[in-house]
């Protein structure tokens, strides 16, 4: 039985793919795929001006009755729905910031019911607005 206690290759180890050494400082066309420069946007309820809150960029709120205006509203400036698994990773992120707060938030936070993005690197190098 061969020792690997002061070995400087691991016999047991899977070959690695070019490029995926640890060591290696991934390019910026990586980190931008995996970590997309985006805004968020998102719609919560519960409000006295009007049922439904619209945040997006620079901390514009938009009031709307109904539901389905503040999505087409939101929808029509460039913002999609985030999926599932990451939805729920801002929401949980939000509420938790939310609750820090000593004494409850100054203002009415209403109800998170959904989170979007619009993404902000439109090709590589450019950025859109």
């Amino acid at each position: 039985m061969e020792s690997q206690a002061l070995a400087l290759v691991d016999h047991g180890a899977k070959p690695q793919p070019p490029g995926s050494h640890p060591d290696l400082v991934p390019s910026g066309v990586q980190l931008r795929r995996a970590f997309p420069v985006m805004n968020i946007a998102t719609i919560s309820s519960g409000f006295e001006k009007g049922d439904f809150l619209v945040r997006e960029e620079k901390g514009q709120r938009v009031y709307f009755d109904f539901f389905e205006e503040a999505f087409n509203y939101i929808a029509y400036k460039g913002y999609i729905r985030m999926k599932g698994e990451e939805e729920a990773e801002w929401m949980d992120t939000m509420n938790n910031v939310h609750a820090s707060v000593k004494g409850g938030m100054k203002y009415n936070t209403g109800k998170l019911l959904m989170v979007l993005y619009k993404p902000l690197a439109a090709e590589e190098g450019e950025y859109s607005g």
